[in-house]
């Protein structure tokens, strides 16, 4: 009775991860700084696992820096935010996967305020149309690149040609990870395991072979904060 429950309540911490068919967003952070990371991605999406994954050479960043840093209104983002979604449609995708945590944040936060808001959506589409003459539509699904990884971890596991374990002993390597918080925190239900459990990147380095190890900051926010650390005013 105990275990049923547990499973419950676990399967409220769970999200659904489309199978294929996915339409690519980059990082313009990410690509900058660990570009590495990103072909990776792909080429382990594409190649190990022949998933259809695409990307255009039109999409731009989200504006989130811009935006949580004060720089642009909230109605602008989102209309940056519509013409991504807009690009998804006209290719003929549903299943949108950023590979920015930040994109990921907002992209919920503007998917959620539009849910609750119709009328600002609408005018959104409205802008959108004005603007870019492009139709809106909103994705079926919305995942950040590594719960792809995430879903598909286990074949990836069968693939690989090393584990995460020390080759002289065999013994598991002792990991220690640390979540995001757009990710995890903004809208818990939106990741694997929550604020509470976060699971995306301990159940990559379980199913590798790896030993997660807790630690005290694990899921404490990193302090980067956007407004007070990128505005000088704001530092104090």
């Amino acid at each position: 009775m105990i275990y049923e429950g547990k499973k419950k309540i676990w399967a409220e911490y769970q999200k659904e991860i489309p199978e294929d068919h996915y339409f690519y967003v980059r990082s313009c952070i990410r690509q900058s700084f660990f570009p590495a990371s990103e072909a990776t991605f792909l080429d382990i999406t594409r190649n190990k696992l022949g998933k259809d994954i695409f990307e255009t050479e039109h999409h731009t960043t989200c504006g989130g820096i811009a935006y949580h840093s004060d720089a642009i209104p909230q109605e602008t983002a989102m209309t940056i935010i519509a013409r991504q979604f807009a690009l998804m449609h006209k290719y003929g995708y549903e299943n949108y996967v950023c590979s920015c945590i930040t994109s990921f944040g907002l992209y919920c936060e503007t998917l959620e305020t539009w849910r609750e808001y119709p009328e600002l959506q609408q005018k959104i589409a409205e802008n959108l149309w004005k603007t870019c003459h492009l139709e809106f539509a909103k994705p079926k699904f919305l995942v950040h690149a590594s719960d792809l990884i995430f879903k598909y971890r286990m074949q990836i596991a069968a693939k690989s040609k090393f584990k995460l374990v020390n080759k002289n002993t065999g013994e598991p390597l002792r990991v220690v990870e640390h979540i995001g918080c757009h990710y995890s925190k903004m809208f818990p239900s939106k990741g694997v395991g929550g604020a509470e459990y976060p699971y995306v990147l301990v159940g990559m380095v379980e199913a590798w072979g790896g030993q997660i190890i807790d630690y005290p900051e694990r899921r404490h926010c990193c302090g980067f904060g956007f407004r007070q650390y990128l505005i000088k005013g704001n530092r104090g």
